[in-house]
């Protein structure tokens, strides 16, 4: 036997992870009755991984993001769940994180700003009248909860509220439809680095990143450095694949330091050719990331200098996923309008991070930097075909190029803020959620610390 409850709020986030968080604590601060709904039994999405957050510095060292985004890192060096923000001459900075501490401050700031938090409820139903989204329900527990809202921000990342209403998206990448991969993270504990980086040091051409992007990316720099991001042994991963003991289609070896004392995470496994919007390829990229993850410790103890007795210490709840749905918006960000004057007075948030393709079919990454941030258009966030919603994270309007920089989570978390924003101003002016005044959320948004 089930239950049925039918609750009403002014505003419903469907999403806890970064594109649900910033947007739930922004609209509440403003006095509004706002629901976020996750999935999962904590928040925090992508940001419980493992993974550093990707950013919150331009390539010249400039801060990039404020607002919300900063309160969050702010929140976290206070419990030592953080360790600041580094630049980095591959990924332009990193901001390592924990992940337990981020479930543990993101739970509290949406308590401060009086969210209502409803864990474990899966997106089940979607009611649109006359093209707008009505109602939602949601199901955990044996309990179906009817969702009304007047504004629903979909921070789903697949974007499963905007699918389940009909609005026109396409799927991965432009002309070809792949996807870019997906990987399972996790974290090692019981290594040597010193004796790493000294290996590294009598091997420089199996080390690090050649490109001339790359300067300083040495052991020098990762030893000065407490939060970065390796990416190298090419020719060791090389070695292993001809011995049989490295069947990842991976080129190249990746792991990031964490605030945790000892512990390194790893971002190495690489799931190809599937969508994970669909369950069944879901479910088979996961049951593949396990099988990943113990090869790739059986590599490190084989093969790293270091790592001869690394453990395993955490693997993420969750694959981490890079690419699924493109939702059709009120405008599309593209590599040819990226720069032009109406991206810069219609940005609601900006990307500061590189333009960085994995191969959805290969072992190789396209990286490509960026030396000043670029906006993010309101527009983008709007679907063209539905009313009532406002898409928030890796499901906005980009092409192929723009989506491989604001993909990350330092954007997707500013853009959050701005959703939250934008659905009380539309609540406070009575207009729809794509009549909002840009000027006025531009105002909102650098006021409560923004930099775009």
């Amino acid at each position: 036997m089930k239950r049925v409850v039918q609750k009403r709020y002014d505003i419903a986030v469907i999403g806890g992870g970064p594109g649900g968080i910033p947007a739930a604590i922004a609209a509440a601060r403003r006095g509004k009755k706002v629901i976020l709904v996750e999935r999962n039994g904590f928040l925090g999405g992508t940001a419980t991984s493992g993974l550093g957050i990707l950013g919150y510095l331009d390539r010249s060292g400039n801060k990039a993001l404020g607002g919300i985004a900063q309160e969050l890192i702010d929140r976290l060096l206070e419990m030592h769940g953080a360790l600041g923000h580094f630049r980095c001459p591959v990924h332009n900075s990193i901001s390592p994180i924990s992940p337990d501490c981020f479930k543990i401050v993101a739970v509290e700031m949406c308590k401060e700003a009086g969210v209502d938090i409803l864990f474990n409820n899966e997106l089940l139903d979607v009611a649109v009248e006359n093209g707008r989204v009505v109602s939602v329900t949601v199901y955990g527990k044996c309990t179906s909860t009817i969702l009304e809202a007047e504004v629903f921000i979909d921070a789903t990342g697949d974007g499963d509220l905007a699918y389940m209403a009909g609005a026109e998206f396409v799927a991965g990448q432009d002309g070809t439809g792949i996807m870019q991969p997906a990987t399972l993270m996790f974290t090692v504990v019981n290594y040597d680095l010193e004796k790493f980086l000294k290996y590294a040091e009598e091997h420089p051409n199996d080390f690090g990143i050649k490109e001339d992007y790359a300067k300083g990316y040495d052991p020098a720099f990762f030893r000065a450095t407490p939060g970065h991001c390796f990416i190298g042994l090419t020719d060791m991963v090389k070695k292993a694949k001809e011995a049989g003991d490295f069947d990842v289609p991976r080129n190249q070896f990746i792991y990031i330091t964490t605030p945790t004392n000892g512990a390194l995470a790893i971002n190495t496994s690489r799931i190809i050719n599937i969508d994970a919007s669909d369950i069944y390829e879901l479910s088979d990229g996961l049951t593949l990331g396990y099988q990943q993850v113990h090869t790739l410790i059986k590599f490190m103890n084989k093969y790293m200098p270091g790592f001869e007795n690394a453990q395993i210490s955490y693997i993420a709840p969750s694959l981490g996923i890079r690419e699924t749905r493109h939702f059709v918006g009120e405008y599309r960000l593209t590599v040819e309008n990226m720069r032009s004057d109406y991206v810069k007075e219609h940005a609601i948030a900006q990307s500061a991070y590189n333009i960085d393709i994995h191969s959805g079919t290969r072992d190789h990454i396209d990286l490509t930097p960026v030396d000043e941030p670029f906006g993010i258009p309101y527009g983008c966030m709007i679907p063209k075909t539905l009313d009532g919603v406002i898409l928030s994270g890796r499901n906005i309007c980009l092409d192929t190029v723009t989506y491989a920089s604001a993909r990350v989570m330092g954007p997707i978390l500013e853009m959050a803020e701005a959703a939250g924003e934008a659905a009380v101003i539309s609540l406070e002016d009575g207009v729809k959620v794509r009549d909002v005044s840009v000027p006025k959320l531009r105002e909102r948004l650098r006021a409560n610390g923004s930099l775009f």
